[in-house]
């Protein structure tokens, strides 16, 4: 469970970068242990640089990949700590979840993520 626990983090650690480079504000965020997995929830106020709804359509694109295990065993270590967060890490996030759903409605951001327990 703890390497668990250290992939939800880098998880959510990557999301707020994306939110922060994107004019987040009042972030909030939900991580709810469930009896399959885990759910990570975000709602912030995105006062957006540039096209927010481009940033969350590619966020959404990005985001809704099949989950491959192997990949994000290897790849992650390799990611490294990038403060840009850009389309690699987003991509991974991908692939280490289950579930993934971005949507913008107004200026209110809301980010849905749910990765079930490694078997």
């Amino acid at each position: 469970m703890n390497e668990m626990r250290k992939k939800i983090s880098r998880i959510v650690d990557e999301l707020m970068i994306f939110q922060f480079n994107n004019g987040a504000e009042d972030i909030q965020i939900n991580v709810r242990k469930q009896k399959d997995g885990v759910e990570i929830l975000f709602g912030s106020i995105c006062h957006g640089r540039g096209d927010m709804e481009k940033q969350v359509e590619r966020l959404n694109r990005y985001l809704k990949v099949d989950r491959d295990e192997a990949m994000e065993a290897y790849f992650w270590g390799l990611a490294g700590e990038d403060e840009g967060c850009d389309n690699a890490e987003l991509q991974l996030i991908g692939q280490m979840v289950d579930q993934a759903e971005a949507r913008l409605e107004g200026d209110k951001l809301s980010i849905r993520l749910f990765r079930r327990f490694e078997r």
